[in-house]
């Protein structure tokens, strides 16, 4: 036989039927494999992209990005309101950063940084096709967003378990370093008497994502002195290396309270 691909000779197989010769294999084993591979391949980017809208529903409902900060974008973000952040936050990709508003609220610092965990959410890409084993990688949520009062109260729950498989404190540690990029908002809101059990757990936090190569961003009301006693001195120095020049201190007026007087106006 001659393959009709590529028109080298094989060994085919001619059946006759009602005394006519039926050719049923048109193709050299080679052409036939890649043929079988092509197949394969088609087959699987076609599922790939049920798959990704799949694994992109379950990044949404893993990354804590809750009620109205879902809507959140850089698009309904008022630039001119913080231009220096906006361009940090939006350029920083999924850097380690840190946002500062000493005894300032509502400059917009939660909206920025959740605007950023929702365009990772929309950029990365939740599933691949691994071509040299044929099969979908379904990759895992980029971001985590949560703020300290629930990261504290969640780690506290761990210390009265009930139920054998109930989450344990070192899950909550290995839960957070299954996602590229950490963000906990509202650092400074928890001010314990005893600061050694908070201390210990921003160390365990930050010290994993240092020697891992991971990402963290930390807002909060709290100058980086006060934010320095507040997550403890070891922790603050990793989190000044990691972060570099991405430290940024934001002032001005509350948009919430401009936001109320033109409603009353």
């Amino acid at each position: 036989m001659q393959c009709d691909e590529c028109g080298r000779d094989f060994e085919g197989r001619v059946a006759s039927i009602d005394g006519e010769d039926k050719v049923f294999i048109k193709l050299c084993p080679g052409c036939r494999l890649k043929e079988q591979e092509q197949e394969t391949i088609d087959r699987a980017k076609k599922e790939l992209e049920k798959i990704k809208d799949d694994q992109r529903w379950v990044w949404y409902d893993k990354c804590g990005v809750e009620g109205i900060f879902v809507e959140k974008t850089f698009e309904n973000f008022e630039r001119q309101r913080q231009p220096k952040a906006f361009d940090t936050v939006k350029g920083c990709g999924d850097k380690s950063l840190v946002l500062l508003s000493p005894g300032i609220y509502g400059l917009g610092k939660t909206h920025l940084i959740c605007a950023l965990a929702n365009h990772l959410l929309e950029t990365k890409k939740p599933a691949s096709f691994q071509r040299d084993s044929y099969c979908i990688i379904r990759e895992e949520c980029p971001v985590f967003f949560i703020t300290e009062p629930k990261l504290l109260s969640r780690i506290r729950q761990t210390f009265n378990r009930k139920y054998d498989d109930a989450e344990t404190e070192d899950d909550v540690y290995c839960a957070l370093a299954r996602f590229p990029l950490l963000i906990i908002d509202d650092v400074g809101k928890v001010r314990p008497r005893d600061y050694s059990f908070l201390q210990g757990v921003y160390f365990r936090i930050v010290d994993d994502r240092y020697v891992q190569e991971q990402n963290i961003i930390l807002s909060t009301n709290l100058g980086y002195s006060e934010l320095e006693e507040h997550i403890g001195g070891a922790c603050a120095d990793r989190l000044r290396e990691m972060c570099g020049s991405n430290i940024l201190r934001m002032s001005g007026k509350s948009y919430r309270v401009d936001k109320s007087k033109r409603g009353r106006k």
